[in-house]
């Protein structure tokens, strides 16, 4: 069994613990990034390749194009994790349409790359005494991620809008309401079909939750949003990731993130469970099925 780990962030912690844990099990592994490979003449010879980064949603359209070839070549002779067509629909657009799909509650959102519309919807909500948040579709960790509440004319929207598309937005324009919320989140760490860990994340001082922008994290061992996350992780295609999900006080949670690269240390940290370990059983599964 080969296993190669394809990135652009090597040195990300929980990279690391998973190529320990392949070398510590006699698995054959190798990092690659995308400026290591060049075609013609390159020939994978893999069994399983493991993309823990989100190089597909950085960087230029060219160099999209190019990663997403390489991506298709070793596709050809080996297992990608996560399926290549579930990292390429990766991002918040993606979930959005999908949960809207499913009928599944989420936030009132708008996705456009016309500012008057993304003007109109924002004040459309203030008008009705809702606060506004806007996200970059594919950034993760909480980068990006602002309330609009501090604007108070449509002038200053529009200044702040073309200010976010050249910093964040890329051109595009995902604006949602701000849901009230009992003041925590819980993620849940989907692999392959099955919630193999939970935390609540709460932060007193922000409205992101993320651990990465400051929050706290403790373990949530109750199952009730586990097959809500299941199936999510199953709408989307992708067999790792990391589903955020808003209790409310109407008992109705709402599903906010489908992450393709979620990082699980606060996870491991709040709750002793070994997420690179599983991750490296799934592989084993996989290859064995």
């Amino acid at each position: 069994m080969s296993v190669l780990i394809f990135t652009d962030n090597p040195t990300t912690g929980e990279t690391g613990l998973v190529r320990r844990e392949l070398k510590e099990r006699g698995i054959n592994v190798d990092y690659l990034a995308p400026w290591d490979i060049s075609f013609p003449g390159f020939e994978p010879d893999y069994d399983l390749c493991y993309v823990p980064s989100n190089m597909l949603h950085r960087g230029s359209t060219f160099e999209l194009v190019h990663r997403l070839l390489i991506l298709r070549r070793i596709e050809e002779s080996a297992v990608v994790v996560n399926p290549v067509d579930s990292m390429l629909n990766y991002s918040k657009e993606h979930l959005t349409l999908q949960l809207d799909k499913l009928g599944i509650a989420h936030p009132e959102t708008l996705i456009t790359e016309n500012i008057e519309k993304a003007n109109d919807f924002a004040l459309r909500l203030q008008a009705d005494g809702r606060d506004v948040v806007i996200k970059p579709i594919c950034l993760s960790r909480g980068t990006g991620v602002s309330k609009l509440s501090w604007i108070r004319s449509e002038e200053d929207l529009t200044q702040y809008l073309l200010w976010y598309t050249r910093n964040f937005g890329e051109g595009v324009f995902y604006l949602q309401e701000y849901v009230p919320n009992l003041g925590y989140d819980v993620r849940c760490l989907v692999i392959d079909g099955e919630v193999i860990g939970r935390e609540a994340r709460s932060n007193p001082e922000d409205f992101r939750y993320n651990v990465a922008a400051g929050g706290n994290a403790q373990s949530f061992e109750d199952d009730q949003y586990d097959d809500l996350a299941v199936q999510v992780s199953e709408a989307v295609g992708l067999n790792i990731t990391g589903l955020d999900i808003l209790p409310r006080e109407n008992g109705e949670p709402m599903v906010l993130e489908a992450n393709c690269y979620p990082g699980y240390k606060a996870l491991m940290e709040t709750t002793g469970i070994p997420v690179h370990k599983l991750i490296v059983d799934y592989f084993e599964r996989l290859l064995c099925s």
